[in-house]
């Protein structure tokens, strides 16, 4: 059970970005591409949907690029806390 909500918790931000974040961005004409990377490109889009729902007091948005944030900071965090696991485990 925690690898499958592992999987699901590290793929959920994919997601949100590809099937809601970055149609947003699109449809508004701020969809750039960076080329340099695919995380530079979904950090990009979801600041520019985060301004453009402020801009046009968009909640739904706003409330998926505030679950976006939230996610990154959970994964991040399982991320850290299984590093530090690992080293004080030896």
């Amino acid at each position: 059970m925690p690898i499958a909500l592992m999987m699901f918790l590290s793929l959920s931000p994919v997601l949100l970005w590809l099937f809601s974040i970055r149609p947003y961005c699109v449809r508004n004409g701020k969809g750039y591409t960076t080329g340099s990377s695919a995380g530079i490109t979904i950090w990009v889009d979801w600041q520019e949907a985060k301004e453009l729902a402020k801009e046009k007091g968009d909640k739904g948005m706003q409330w998926v690029c505030t679950v976006f944030l939230i996610l990154n900071l959970v994964i991040m965090g399982g991320m850290a806390l299984t590093f530090l696991a690992a080293v004080w485990s030896e």
